[in-house]
Protein backbone atom coordinates (compact mmCIF):
# COMPACT_ATOMS: atom_id res chain seq x y z
CA UNK A 1 0.00 0.00 0.00
CA UNK A 2 3.19 2.51 1.08
CA UNK A 3 4.61 2.22 -2.52
CA UNK A 4 1.32 2.62 -4.35
CA UNK A 5 0.82 6.09 -2.24
CA UNK A 6 4.24 6.79 -2.88
CA UNK A 7 3.46 6.44 -6.69
CA UNK A 8 0.52 8.87 -6.18
CA UNK A 9 2.67 11.09 -4.48
CA UNK A 10 5.33 11.45 -6.55
CA UNK A 11 2.64 11.87 -10.10
CA UNK A 12 1.31 14.89 -7.77
CA UNK A 13 4.84 16.39 -7.10
CA UNK A 14 5.57 15.76 -10.79
CA UNK A 15 2.89 17.67 -11.83
CA UNK A 16 3.27 20.40 -9.76
CA UNK A 17 6.87 20.93 -11.15
CA UNK A 18 5.87 20.40 -14.57
CA UNK A 19 3.37 23.39 -13.42
CA UNK A 20 5.94 25.73 -11.90
CA UNK A 21 8.60 25.26 -14.46
CA UNK A 22 5.47 26.45 -16.87
CA UNK A 23 4.87 29.29 -14.51
CA UNK A 24 8.32 30.14 -14.40
CA UNK A 25 8.95 30.80 -17.81
CA UNK A 26 5.34 32.26 -18.59
CA UNK A 27 4.65 34.55 -15.76
CA UNK A 28 6.32 37.76 -14.71
CA UNK A 29 8.90 38.34 -11.91
CA UNK A 30 6.47 40.91 -10.49
CA UNK A 31 3.56 38.89 -10.50
CA UNK A 32 5.21 35.51 -9.52
CA UNK A 33 6.43 37.79 -6.29
CA UNK A 34 3.16 38.28 -5.72
CA UNK A 35 1.95 35.01 -5.57
CA UNK A 36 4.57 33.79 -3.57
CA UNK A 37 3.76 36.28 -0.87
CA UNK A 38 0.51 33.84 -0.45
CA UNK A 39 2.64 31.21 0.45
CA UNK A 40 4.33 29.99 3.71
CA UNK A 41 7.91 30.19 3.32
CA UNK A 42 8.29 28.12 6.24
CA UNK A 43 6.57 25.16 5.24
CA UNK A 44 8.12 26.02 1.44
CA UNK A 45 12.07 25.57 3.38
CA UNK A 46 10.49 22.77 5.39
CA UNK A 47 8.92 20.63 2.26
CA UNK A 48 12.54 21.72 -0.25
CA UNK A 49 14.45 20.36 2.79
CA UNK A 50 12.61 16.95 3.34
CA UNK A 51 13.49 16.36 -0.58
CA UNK A 52 16.57 14.35 -1.26
CA UNK A 53 18.01 12.12 -4.14
CA UNK A 54 16.67 9.14 -2.78
CA UNK A 55 12.85 10.79 -2.67
CA UNK A 56 12.89 11.87 -6.09
CA UNK A 57 14.22 8.33 -7.01
CA UNK A 58 11.28 6.73 -5.52
CA UNK A 59 8.73 9.51 -7.40
CA UNK A 60 10.59 8.87 -10.32
CA UNK A 61 11.09 12.34 -11.26
CA UNK A 62 13.91 13.29 -13.81
CA UNK A 63 16.01 15.97 -12.70
CA UNK A 64 18.39 16.46 -15.64
CA UNK A 65 15.18 16.42 -17.95
CA UNK A 66 14.01 19.25 -15.63
CA UNK A 67 17.36 21.50 -15.50
CA UNK A 68 17.59 20.90 -19.08
CA UNK A 69 14.58 23.31 -19.79
CA UNK A 70 16.20 25.86 -17.63
CA UNK A 71 17.65 28.61 -18.62
CA UNK A 72 20.37 30.94 -17.13
CA UNK A 73 17.35 33.72 -16.89
CA UNK A 74 14.91 30.92 -15.25
CA UNK A 75 17.52 30.33 -12.56
CA UNK A 76 18.41 33.90 -11.68
CA UNK A 77 14.51 34.56 -11.58
CA UNK A 78 14.53 31.62 -9.18
CA UNK A 79 17.23 33.29 -7.14
CA UNK A 80 15.39 36.62 -6.92
CA UNK A 81 12.12 34.95 -6.21
CA UNK A 82 13.90 32.97 -3.22
CA UNK A 83 15.49 36.34 -1.75
CA UNK A 84 16.90 35.42 1.64
CA UNK A 85 16.68 31.77 0.94
CA UNK A 86 18.36 31.79 -2.77
CA UNK A 87 21.40 29.83 -0.86
CA UNK A 88 19.01 27.06 0.32
CA UNK A 89 17.09 26.89 -2.63
CA UNK A 90 20.14 26.84 -5.21
CA UNK A 91 21.98 24.55 -2.68
CA UNK A 92 19.44 21.82 -3.18
CA UNK A 93 18.79 22.61 -6.53
CA UNK A 94 22.50 21.46 -7.04
CA UNK A 95 22.40 18.48 -4.74
CA UNK A 96 19.74 16.47 -6.71
CA UNK A 97 21.52 16.57 -10.35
Amino acid sequence: MSKVFNKIEGKITAGKIEKGVDKLKNTSLEELSKQLDKVDRGELRKKISELDVEKIKEMKIDVKEIKSRLTAADIEKIKKLAGKDSDLIMKKFNELS
